[in-house]
C-alpha cells in the first residue's frame, strides 16, 4: 500500500502545483496596453496546403479589422494554391515565393519577416482557423517582446480525442509552470514577435538542420537574452488546428516535437518531461500489480482517482468539458502509458518527414 500512497501523494502535489501555477499566471499578468493593429504583420509559411489555405483565407475575409499585411510565403509548393489568391486586391494580402536556394518553414518565416515593416510580426500556420473577432482582440495585449497566444487541437474521430487531450495537458503544463517560473513551450501557429528583438536574438544557424521547431527555438533565444515573454489566455485569440488524420501521422508529428525538444536542451522542460513520464509509468505499474493480484476494485479506484485529478486540471481550461473531451480523458487514463512505449518504439525506428521532405 505504501507504493500506492506515495504515488497518490506525488500526483496530488503535481496537479496542485499546476492548478495554483495557472491561477498565479492569471492574477499576476502585466498591465495590458493598446496594440495598434496596423503595427502587426502576419507571416504564414505554407507548402502544398491548398486544402488548408482555402479555410484560412475565409477566416481573413471574415475579419472586421485587418492588420498591416497578411504575408503568405510559398515554400516551393506544387499544388493549385495560386488559384485561391483571387481576392488579394480587396485585402492586405501579399504572396511571396521562397528563393530556390532556400527550403523549409524556418527559412520561409525569416524570408517573410524580411518583408515586414511593422513593429510586430505574428506567425501562423496555414492549417489553423480563427474567429472573426481575432484581429480586433489584438487591441489589448501585455507588454512583451514575445507573446504566446492560445492554440487548440481539435478532432472529428473518437480516437483523436486522446491526442487533443494530450495537447491540452501540454498547454496546461506550460501555463502552470509559467505561473511559478517561466514558459517552457509555445506554438508558431499563433505567436506574436517583436521584430527588432527577433533580429537581435535569432540563432537559426544553430538549428537550421532540425526539420521543425521555429517556435521553441525562438522561445529559447528570447529567454536566453532576457527578453520579456508573456502567455495570453483569450478565447477570441485562440486558433484551432486539426489533429492529423491517421495515427501514423500523429506519431510522426510527436516524434518531431520530441526531437526538437531534446535539441533545445532546456533543463526545466526536460525535467518536467521526465517527471511526467515517470509518474505515468509508476501509475501503469500500480495498475499491473493490482490487476494481476486480483484486487480489481483497487485498480478501478486508482483509475478513478487519476481521472478525477486530471478532470480538475481540464476544468482550468474548459469550464464545461464536452463529451469528446471526456472520451479523450478516459482514453488518456487507460492508454497513455502504452502510448509512451509506442512513441519510444516509433522514435527508434521512424525517420519522420516534414511537408514531404
Amino acid at each position: 500500500m505504501w507504493l500506492i500512497g506515495s504515488w497518490v501523494l506525488l500526483y496530488i502535489l503535481s496537479i496542485l502545483t499546476l492548478l495554483f501555477g495557472v491561477n498565479r499566471l492569471r492574477v499576476s499578468r502585466n498591465t495590458k496596453k493598446m496594440m495598434a493593429i496596423d503595427e502587426i504583420s502576419v507571416v504564414i509559411p505554407f507548402r502544398n496546403e491548398a486544402h488548408n489555405l482555402e479555410q484560412f483565407l475565409e477566416c481573413i475575409y471574415a475579419q472586421r479589422y485587418q492588420p498591416a499585411q497578411w504575408i503568405f510565403v510559398n515554400d516551393h509548393s506544387s499544388d493549385s494554391y495560386i488559384d485561391l489568391f483571387k481576392e488579394m486586391d480587396a485585402f492586405p494580402i501579399r504572396l511571396l515565393h521562397l528563393p530556390e536556394e532556400q527550403r523549409g518553414k524556418k527559412r520561409a518565416i525569416r524570408f517573410g519577416m524580411d518583408h515586414v515593416r511593422t513593429e510586430y510580426c505574428l506567425t501562423m500556420d496555414a492549417d489553423v482557423s480563427f474567429g472573426k473577432e481575432y484581429m480586433k482582440s489584438m487591441l489589448m495585449l501585455p507588454e512583451a517582446e514575445l507573446i504566446i497566444l492560445p492554440v487548440e487541437m481539435t478532432g472529428k474521430h473518437w480516437w483523436q480525442s486522446f491526442f487533443t487531450l494530450e495537447y491540452l495537458f501540454t498547454t496546461l503544463l506550460n501555463k502552470g509552470i509559467a505561473g511559478w517560473a517561466r514558459p517552457v513551450n509555445c506554438s508558431g501557429a499563433n505567436l506574436l514577435i517583436h521584430v527588432s528583438s527577433f533580429d537581435q536574438v535569432d540563432d537559426i544557424d544553430d538549428h537550421d538542420h532540425i526539420l521543425s521547431g521555429d517556435d521553441i527555438y525562438t522561445l529559447r533565444a528570447f529567454r536566453g537574452s532576457g527578453k520579456r515573454i508573456e502567455i495570453v489566455e483569450n478565447e477570441a485569440l485562440k486558433v484551432e488546428t486539426e489533429t492529423p488524420e491517421t495515427i501514423s501521422e500523429v506519431m510522426e508529428q510527436r516524434v518531431r516535437w520530441v526531437g526538437k525538444t531534446n535539441h533545445v536542451a532546456d533543463s526545466l522542460n526536460n525535467f518536467l518531461g521526465i517527471w511526467a513520464v515517470g509518474l505515468h509509468l509508476y501509475y501503469f505499474l500500480l495498475l499491473i500489480i493490482t490487476f494481476f493480484a486480483g484486487v480489481y476494485w483497487l485498480t478501478f479506484l486508482i483509475i478513478a482517482f487519476k481521472f478525477g485529478m486530471d478532470f480538475m486540471l481540464v476544468k482550468m481550461d474548459k469550464k464545461k468539458p464536452s463529451s469528446f473531451d471526456l472520451m479523450g480523458l478516459g482514453l488518456f487514463e487507460l492508454f497513455y502509458p502504452v502510448y509512451l512505449f509506442a512513441l519510444l518504439a516509433y522514435l527508434m525506428v521512424s525517420q519522420p518527414e516534414w511537408k514531404g521532405r
